[in-house]
């Protein structure tokens, strides 16, 4: 294939290896997008503390995004590569600043958010366990497993979820102290999109870099640590509620 800016939308047949690849992350592809934390969302199970609890804790991963894909960025060799990435930082930054609107729709302060994010407050165990996976496999491994990690795996089944759950997240709606406007939605509605064609650009630098067996097993082992350790962050996110709270909504004997 002849990566460059211009073939950034031309998706080449895939080689044997992908099939195998789908096939060795699909559980836990579908025990993110189809288990007991996004069903609760859909069905807007969850209570409104609890859906505190994800917004708030998972924001600091959110917020180092764009610093993952600009370690990922200064490996790349192509054009294609390039353009995927900078783009892709430039619409994160603008994300990171739509997670914090979905949080002040639900009721969460926007300092608190930022102060746990930037440093003020830990994080999470299994949020900062994330957090190091994905810096680690940008800024260590080559520029295949990087992006198999980051841009295929994370934001893929981020599409996913979004898609799954976006009716039942716009029902709590109804809930008091909810304010459910367009602010507090769109980042829920921009990956139900936005995460639909994007991986597949993610996994042609996937297939263009990763040319040995060995590589292509290193894509692959990648891809599932990120989705084992994001379903980590987000089973126990859910349960550490904000301002003292306890839910026995929720467990993790479900997820």
């Amino acid at each position: 294939m002849n990566m460059n800016a211009s073939a950034v939308h031309k998706i080449s047949s895939h080689p044997r290896w992908v099939a195998t690849m789908y096939e060795f992350v699909a559980p836990h592809w579908d025990n993110l997008v189809n288990g007991p934390w996004a069903e609760s969302i859909a069905s807007t199970r969850l209570s409104v503390q609890e859906m505190q609890g994800w917004i708030l804790h998972i924001y600091p991963f959110i917020y180092d995004f764009p610093k993952f894909l600009a370690e990922a960025l200064i490996k790349v060799e192509d054009d294609f590569s390039r353009t995927f990435l900078i783009e892709n930082i430039r619409i994160e930054k603008a994300h990171a600043e739509h997670w914090l609107w979905m949080g002040e729709g639900f009721g969460l302060d926007r300092q608190q958010m930022l102060d746990l994010a930037e440093g003020g407050t830990p994080p999470l165990r299994d949020v900062q366990s994330l957090t190091d996976w994905v810096w680690r496999v940008n800024t260590k491994g080559s520029l295949a497993e990087a992006v198999a990690a980051t841009s295929f795996a994370i934001e893929g089944v981020t599409g996913a979820i979004a898609r799954k759950v976006c009716a039942g997240f716009e029902a709590y709606r109804d809930k008091p102290g909810v304010d459910m406007n367009p602010r507090t939605y769109k980042w829920i509605r921009e990956h139900s999109h936005y995460d639909d064609e994007h991986p597949k650009f993610a996994l042609e630098i996937v297939k263009h870099y990763a040319i040995t067996p060995r590589m292509q097993r290193q894509v692959m082992y990648a891809a599932k640590r990120s989705l084992e350790l994001l379903h980590l962050a987000l089973v126990t996110s859910t349960q550490t509620l904000p301002a003292k709270a306890t839910s026995a909504g929720f467990s993790r004997e479900a997820a």
